[in-house]
Formats: structure tokens, C-alpha cells, sequence
């Protein structure tokens, strides 16, 4: 193995750490997103917050599933609020 390969090798392990710290937290946003859908809550501030906190963890591979169940329950709430999120996560995955 070179030099170039052992940098990228423990490049690689590095971001796999990073994925795994973040992931750790998501349990937390679980719950709140729970907690906002199950309360009904309608406070799009308080929405789009989360939402902005989501699309951010979606950039490195986490997240992405609790983003669209709460931009889904955003759309029954605010369809062109939820429309705007619903681009910039789709610019994100192109």
C-alpha cells in the first residue's frame, strides 16, 4: 500500500466517523419531528428551523428520511413553503 492509498483510506474512515457522530443525534430530531407532527404543530418558524437543520444533514448522507416525513406534514400546512424545500432538497440530489 502507497501513501496515496493510506491517506485515502484514513480519509475514508474519518467521514465514515463523522457519518456515525451524526447519526447519534438523530434519534433526538426523531423526536422532536415526532412531536411537532404528532401535536399539530402549525408555527412554520418553528417548522422550517428543523427542516433547515434536516436539508444541512441531508448534504452528508443523514437525515433523509426524517426530512421528507416532516416536509411532508409541512405541505398540508404551508404547500408553497413546502414546495420551496422540496427544490432545494432535489437541487441536493442532482
Amino acid at each position: 500500500m502507497n501513501d496515496s492509498d493510506a491517506l485515502l483510506n484514513q480519509l475514508k474512515e474519518i467521514i465514515q466517523t463523522f457519518q456515525q457522530s451524526l447519526q447519534s443525534h438523530l434519534p433526538a430530531l426523531e423526536c422532536e419531528i415526532n412531536a411537532i407532527i404528532t401535536n399539530k404543530v402549525q408555527n412554520k418558524n418553528t417548522i422550517e428551523y428543523n427542516l433547515d437543520v434536516l436539508i444541512s444533514l441531508t448534504d452528508m448522507g443523514v437525515g433523509n428520511e426524517l426530512f421528507i416525513k416532516l416536509l411532508d406534514y409541512y405541505k398540508t400546512i404551508d404547500a408553497e413553503g413546502a414546495s420551496f424545500y422540496w427544490e432545494e432538497y432535489d437541487k441536493k440530489e442532482e
